[in-house]
């Protein structure tokens, strides 16, 4: 928050924000917004700088600082989330309201062969860098690295741990089998993922410290945050 005595301050945008939303939030006008920052139309971009200047009736303007990642206490080492996308609480339930979560696998397995061609691609991934935000081998993070191992597979999954959650077919932690996808509670709801490779174990892209790594299911930390597992494609009887 600024200085009570500043009259000036700035607003990074973000995720879903318009000018109407910024004045609203900010105490400031549409108009107030357009004339320090030389705005001519309504489109924003995220992460843009804005200068605010307050009403003529304020001396004071208190401006929400940018969101920055802090790493979380409860989450020391174990998983770093991703950046997930989705800074509000609003956001996610606005993605609640318009996905209706799928009940149906995206597509069969070509051969027996391919779950286990999957593992070995994930596995390619080991000791990869944890990049918030990356999608490569020389860094990413949970979801980019679930979103590129399923592209080569030919299924084109959203960007986020929250959205890919919303898709495929709904299994039970008894019945996994390798490429399901697991889903965590952890600093956000359901914003961690990783893939199931068999025996309890799942490859994700846990820590800065860690990167893209294999951990047990089993394990108190990942046990006690488990929500749910997804199937995204089956065999040709349909599991």
């Amino acid at each position: 928050m600024l200085s009570r005595f500043m009259r000036y301050g700035v607003y990074m945008v973000r995720k879903g924000d318009t000018l109407t939303g910024i004045a609203k939030k900010t105490g400031t006008t549409i108009a107030r917004l357009r004339d320090p920052n030389r705005l001519q139309g309504s489109s924003l971009k995220i992460g843009q700088k804005l200068t605010l200047k307050p009403r003529q009736d304020q001396d004071v303007l208190s401006v929400p600082a940018p969101v920055k990642y802090t790493k979380n206490k409860l989450l020391p080492e174990h998983v770093e989330e991703e950046d997930d996308r989705i800074s509000s609480e609003e956001a996610r339930a606005e993605i609640e309201m318009q996905t209706k979560e799928s009940r149906s696998l995206l597509g069969n397995w070509s051969t027996p062969d391919e779950q286990h061609l999957l593992v070995m691609a994930v596995m390619g991934f080991l000791g990869a860098p944890n990049r918030l935000g990356g999608y490569s081998i020389k860094g990413l993070d949970c979801s980019g690295l679930v979103k590129k191992i399923y592209q080569t597979f030919n299924i084109d999954l959203p960007r986020t741990a929250f959205e890919q959650s919303r898709v495929g077919l709904r299994v039970a932690r008894s019945k996994l089998v390798e490429g399901d996808l697991l889903f965590f509670n952890t600093r956000r709801r359901l914003g961690h993922v990783g893939i199931y490779i068999g025996n309890n174990q799942f490859v994700h892209a846990s820590s800065r410290k860690r990167g893209v790594r294999i951990d047990n299911l089993n394990t108190p930390y990942f046990d006690k945050r488990f929500v749910r597992a997804v199937r995204l494609k089956g065999n040709d009887d349909g599991m």
